[in-house]
């Protein structure tokens, strides 16, 4: 059975103050850890043995998953120092063909759809490739089409460049980071020492023809900043829809859109416009929100949010906050 690596060993820089006491992984998303929901998207595909690489504050995931995840069979590889995504992989002593995904990626590719791609080209390594309309915030990539290619139109990777100048771009192709691996392309990569894929291996198996694109669509989306974040939680509310929790008290509060709202939740007197996330046990008296999330245990009065991510245990009263994680 094919093995699923999740690297989640970042330090979540752009989501501070967010990640100041958590890892990125472990951050709620519509009130429950990003995880999981890469979890269950993993499960989804029959994918159940899982390798998570943890660095930063690898504690709380491990001690979340061994709880709650009896499932599955995790495996947490210590690294003694931050090794970049390909180090990490090589530390995690992988001798089988694998799916690599990001810990901080929410999305709804076909993962079938891009392992029966790669068996069919045997590379040894296949990226999943999203058309995008701001190339120059990823990795992108430029292929050449075989005719053969049973249908997804996609082939071998001839140029690969990490975040070029927007100037500089020569696709509209974006790394995923959702990549089939094999064994024999871990070989590159050294002992000990920090690598990476997207800066350093992919780079040199291109010049070696072992990489292949296939481009896939969907939803996809980096929870690594503000913006994804948010992105993120407006996804997942149009799937699964708001909702309040039976033990939540609303009273004098006009709600319109998505909206989820937490257990032993109060909220008065307030307006609220999703989407828009308001986490356990959090207290809003007399606010307004826009597109924003609360995380738990929050106390907040006469508070006006607009496209912002409220920390857990927040106390802010007679504030406007706009665009910011506080």
């Amino acid at each position: 059975m094919t093995k699923a690596v999740i690297l989640a060993g970042g330090y979540g820089t752009r989501l501070k103050p967010l990640t100041s006491a958590m890892p990125k992984s472990m951050i709620p998303l519509v009130n429950k850890p990003v995880i999981d929901y890469i979890l269950d998207y993993l499960i989804g595909y029959g994918l159940k043995e899982i390798v998570i690489t943890t660095n930063y504050l690898r504690e709380k995931t491990i001690n979340y998953l061994s709880s709650r995840r009896k499932d599955l069979k995790i495996e947490y590889p210590e690294e003694p120092s931050p090794l970049g995504t390909a180090g990490s992989l090589k530390n995690a002593g992988i001798t089988e063909r694998t799916v690599v995904i990001q810990g901080d990626n929410i999305t709804e590719i076909d993962i079938g759809k891009v392992m029966k791609f790669h068996r069919v080209h045997e590379g040894l390594v296949t990226i999943a490739l999203l058309p995008v309309p701001n190339p120059s915030l990823y990795g992108i990539a430029e292929i050449e089409s075989t005719g053969t290619d049973t249908g997804t139109g996609t082939g071998m990777i001839t140029s690969f460049k990490e975040k070029p100048a927007p100037a500089a771009c020569f696709s509209n192709l974006a790394n995923t980071g959702l990549y089939i691996i094999e064994p024999e392309a871990m070989e590159r990569v050294p002992d000990g020492k920090a690598f990476d894929f997207a800066r350093d291996l992919f780079p040199m198996l291109v010049q070696e023809k072992e990489v292949y694109g296939c481009v896939v669509d969907g939803f996809w989306m980096d929870v690594g900043s503000l913006e994804g974040y948010i992105e993120a939680t407006r996804w997942i509310l149009e799937k699964k829809g708001g909702g309040c929790a039976d033990t939540a008290e609303i009273e004098d509060t006009a709600i319109y859109g998505n909206v989820a709202i937490g257990e032993y939740t109060k909220v008065e007197k307030s307006l609220i416009h999703g989407p828009a996330v308001i986490g356990d046990h959090t207290t809003l008296l007399s606010s307004k929100m826009y597109n924003s999330m609360i995380l738990p245990h929050g106390n907040l009065d006469a508070v006006t949010l607009h496209n912002s991510v409220i920390c857990e245990n927040a106390l802010i009263k007679n504030e406007e906050i706009r665009d910011t994680i506080r």
